[in-house]
C-alpha cells in the first residue's frame, strides 16, 4: 500500500509540472483577485465557533506593505506558490484514494474505528502537504515551538487558537502541524465554513479527516458573520463527540480573513473559552505573521507578493484559568493579535500576565 501512495504523489507531481505550465491552471488560484466573493475568501481551511454575546471590534484602517522583494522575485515567488497549490490540488485525491480504499475495508470489518480513519486521513494530507513545501519552498517558513515536548508520549487534550490572516494557513497548518504539536500529538479537528464543500478537494480532505462544517452567509471580508442556527447546533454536537474521542480542537476565534493584520484582529468571538471551560481543556495560542505578504485577504492585493518571510509561533499552554469571554478575548488580542500585527512577541514578564 506504501509504494501504491508513493506512486502516485510521484505521477501527482509529474501531472503538476504539466498543468503549471498551462494558464488555464492559475485561473483557480487566482481567483481571489477577482472583485467578487468566492469560496476561497473564506479561506481554504477553518472558522470560529460564534458567540452571540461576546466579540470586539478591530482597528479599522487600511496599512500599506512595502516590498521586501524586486519584480523578479516576486514574480518568481508568485508562480511558485501557484506551483504549490497546483501540485497539492492534484497530488492530495491521489494519496487519499489508497487510504480510503484500506480504511472502508477495516472499518467494514470492524477492525479500524472511524476516528483512526479520519486522523489517519489527516496524516497522510500532511504529510503530501509538507513534502510538497520542501520541494516547492516558495516562503521562508519560521516555525517557533520551543514549548513543544516530543518526549511526551500522551500529549494534554487542547483547544487550539489562532489569528487568520490569509488564504494561505491552512496550507501552513497542514504542511507543519508536526513542527507545531510535536510528534506526540494528538488527533485533532478543526471547525471550517461549510461552504468550502463546494470546492471538491476541500470535500474530499475535510470529510476523510473528519473535521467539523458550519453553515454561515459568504459576505465578505471584515463583515459580521451570519451563521444558520440549525447548524450551530449540529457543529457543537460534533465538537462535543470529537472531544469525547480524543480529539484536539482547532479554532480561528476571527471566524474570517483578516484584511488589515497590522491594525489589529478581526472581531474576536469568546467561544473557544465556552468550549475550553465545558470540556475542562486548556486553551494553547498560534500567532500567523506574513502570510498576507505572499497571498493577502483584500481583493485588490490579493497575490500581489510583497514578502517571502512567514512565522509561525506556538505559545505556552494558558495556564490562567479565564474567568470569562472578555477575559478570554483580552488576551488573545494581546497575544496574538502582536504577533500577527508585527511578527514580534510580547516580553516574558508581559506573557506571564496574559497566559500564567
Amino acid at each position: 500500500m506504501r509504494n501504491v501512495t508513493v506512486f502516485l504523489f510521484t505521477l501527482a507531481i509529474s501531472c503538476g509540472s504539466i498543468l503549471i505550465h498551462h494558464v488555464d491552471a492559475f485561473h483557480v488560484a487566482t481567483t481571489i483577485q477577482k472583485k467578487k466573493c468566492s469560496l476561497i475568501h473564506r479561506h481554504v481551511g477553518v472558522s470560529h465557533i460564534p458567540d452571540y454575546e461576546f466579540g470586539r471590534n478591530a482597528v479599522a484602517s487600511t496599512p500599506t506593505c512595502d516590498s521586501t522583494l524586486n519584480p523578479i522575485q516576486a514574480a518568481y515567488t508568485k508562480y511558485a506558490m501557484i506551483s504549490f497549490i497546483s501540485h497539492l490540488c492534484i497530488a492530495l485525491p491521489m494519496v487519499l484514494l489508497p487510504t480510503f480504499l484500506k480504511n472502508e475495508v477495516m472499518t467494514k470489518l470492524g477492525l479500524k474505528t472511524k476516528s483512526a480513519s479520519e486522523h489517519e486521513a489527516l496524516q497522510v494530507s500532511q504529510k503530501c502537504a509538507s513534502i510538497l513545501l520542501k520541494l516547492i519552498p516558495f516562503m521562508n517558513l519560521q516555525i517557533l515551538s520551543p514549548h513543544i515536548q516530543d518526549d511526551v508520549e500522551d500529549p494534554v487534550p487542547t483547544i487550539w487558537v489562532s489569528n487568520h490572516v490569509s488564504m494561505l494557513d491552512t496550507f501552513i497548518f497542514l504542511s507543519s502541524d508536526e513542527q507545531l504539536r510535536g510528534k506526540n500529538r494528538r488527533p485533532i479537528k478543526t471547525i471550517y465554513w461549510k461552504g468550502l464543500d463546494s470546492n471538491p478537494i476541500c470535500k474530499l480532505v475535510f470529510s476523510m479527516a473528519g473535521f467539523i462544517p458550519i453553515d454561515m452567509a459568504d459576505n465578505g471580508n471584515g463583515n459580521p458573520n451570519e451563521y444558520n442556527r440549525a447548524s450551530f447546533k449540529k457543529m457543537l454536537k460534533e465538537t462535543k463527540r470529537a472531544i469525547d474521542e480524543g480529539f484536539d480542537i482547532f479554532i480561528l476565534p476571527e471566524g474570517q480573513l483578516n484584511p488589515t493584520p497590522e491594525a489589529g484582529l478581526q472581531p474576536v468571538f469568546g467561544s473557544p473559552f465556552a468550549i475550553a471551560k465545558s470540556s475542562k481543556r486548556p486553551i494553547q495560542m498560534i500567532g500567523l505573521y506574513g502570510c498576507h505578504h505572499l497571498w493577502h485577504a483584500d481583493e485588490e492585493t490579493g497575490m500581489k507578493v510583497v514578502g517571502r518571510d512567514v512565522k509561525v509561533k506556538v505559545f505556552p499552554p494558558c495556564k490562567k484559568e479565564f474567568k470569562s469571554a472578555e477575559e478570554f478575548i483580552d488576551a488573545f488580542n494581546a497575544v496574538v493579535g502582536t504577533f500577527g500585527a508585527s511578527g514580534q512577541e510580547l516580553s516574558s514578564e508581559e506573557l506571564d500576565r496574559w497566559l500564567a
